[in-house]
């Protein structure tokens, strides 16, 4: 008796865990009638006859593999005659062969960090989206690198300085790196490759210095510059400040009035 129990409850387990759906109801456990399951495909195949009129009662089997086993009726045996359902769990997936990982890219280190002594970032491969910083300091190199550190600190002054001026000449210091105000541009975002790392560092130090402190004041507001190798035609209708190695800085009478 015994075993014959143990076998049905086996087979419809074994159905289960093939992905059928298997319905018994309570008369067909003692009658033998046959029964009917549902294939994963969703079609109906052939009856299936009980494998035997004996079968465990109040049993409920979830799954492939977990059965839980209802409360016992004293009046029969230990066991009610409710039947035995069988429902189907769906597996869980297959793990990936590799877990990929990909992590974001570190923050650029700030002017304050960077004066603190952060590591200095590489130069942009353009001015596309660069910082503030990344834009002065391309500029700092590519105008004063061969000069002493405060005429690179004047040309980050003028930067800011017209960036001060509201819708003058551009709102912020990478609108104001452009090559209409810098003949080294190549192109609105485009610049010659920084092959001197000592520079670069320096003129990355210098431009977050500038950032913090804001236009020299000893440059009295200048607004603009030249170097003493040409004579613009502007230079004459300007207010000359004074000279920083070869760098001439003046201030538009405008730009006051302006602010």
């Amino acid at each position: 008796m015994v075993r014959a129990q143990s076998a049905a409850l086996t087979v419809l387990i074994a159905l289960c865990s093939a992905g059928a759906f298997v319905s018994v109801i309570p008369e067909q456990l003692w009658t033998g009638e046959t029964s009917s399951f549902t294939a994963p495909n969703g079609s109906t195949s052939a009856p299936v006859r009980n494998t035997a009129k004996a079968v465990y009662h109040g049993q409920t089997a979830t799954g492939p593999s977990r059965i839980e086993q209802a409360a016992a009726d004293p009046d029969q045996d230990g066991f009610h005659s409710n039947g035995l359902t069988l429902e189907v769990a769906i597996a869980p997936l297959p793990r990936p062969a590799k877990v990929m990982t990909f992590r974001p890219a570190p923050r650029p280190a700030t002017p304050a960090e960077i004066v603190n002594g952060a590591a200095i970032p590489p130069p942009p491969p353009s001015l596309r989206n660069a910082s503030e910083l990344s834009c002065i300091a391309v500029a700092i190199y590519h105008e004063a690198r061969d000069q002493e550190e405060f005429g690179q600190r004047a040309i980050g002054s003028v930067i800011l300085q017209r960036a001060a001026i509201p819708h003058r000449w551009g709102d912020s210091a990478c609108e104001n790196v452009v090559p209409t105000q810098f003949s080294f541009m190549t192109s609105r975002y485009e610049y010659p490759s920084i092959e001197n790392a000592e520079s670069w560092e320096k003129a990355v130090r210098i431009a977050a210095e500038v950032l913090i402190n804001g236009p020299l004041p000893e440059l009295r507001g200048a607004d603009h510059y030249h170097t003493t190798a040409v004579s613009p035609q502007w230079a004459p209708k300007m207010v000359r400040v004074r000279s920083i190695d070869d760098h001439v800085f003046y201030v538009d009478p405008h730009s006051s009035s302006a602010l």
